[in-house]
């Protein structure tokens, strides 16, 4: 005897869906200028579409020095997650999470931020090194590719992506 009625899951069913891709800090750059909805009037960041829910520029200055040099040392940067959307425009090439990475990767390129090297001095973007600069746009930096079309499931990754963990207090840093 077949049951035709599924039991229910003892697990929450799986709603997410994305895809782990690999790419370099150069690809970033590229991206930088690169505009694909020109009607597209928000915020932006190395060219990704910010959505309205996301919250603002939230890193200090010593805060995204700290994340360049972290790249430099060879820390791994996380991954950030873009939604690609080709049946929704307004959700196609939005940055659901990574802002603040992002936006320091930006201001580092635009010579707004000084990272210290190892003589003690700190260099802005525009006075290394071709080398230099190949060196540092080689560094990997994978992100998760979605595919969401409703805002409904765009607010909902966002939440689920961002709110999760619980900050560290200072008296638990290593």
């Amino acid at each position: 005897m077949t049951n035709d009625t599924a039991a229910p899951l003892r697990h929450p069913a799986r709603r997410f869906y994305g895809s782990a891709m690999q790419g370099m800090l150069s690809a970033l750059l590229w991206n930088k200028d690169r505009i694909e909805d020109p009607t597209f009037t928000g915020r932006r960041v190395l060219g990704f579409k910010l959505p309205d829910f996301q919250r603002g520029e939230r890193w200090s200055d010593d805060q995204c020095i700290a994340f360049l040099e972290s790249l430099w040392m060879g820390v791994s940067p996380g991954a950030y997650m873009v939604n690609w959307s080709y049946t929704n425009d307004h959700n196609h090439y939005l940055l659901l999470d990574g802002q603040q990475r992002l936006r320091a990767l930006e201001r580092y390129w635009n010579g707004e931020l000084a990272v210290p090297g190892e003589d003690g001095h700190a260099y802005r973007w525009t006075e290394l090194t071709e080398a230099e600069h190949n060196h540092f746009l080689r560094i990997p930096f994978p992100w998760l590719e979605t595919r969401y079309t409703t805002d409904a499931q765009l607010r909902e990754a966002y939440n689920r992506h961002n709110f999760g963990g619980t900050p560290h207090r200072p008296d638990e840093r290593a």
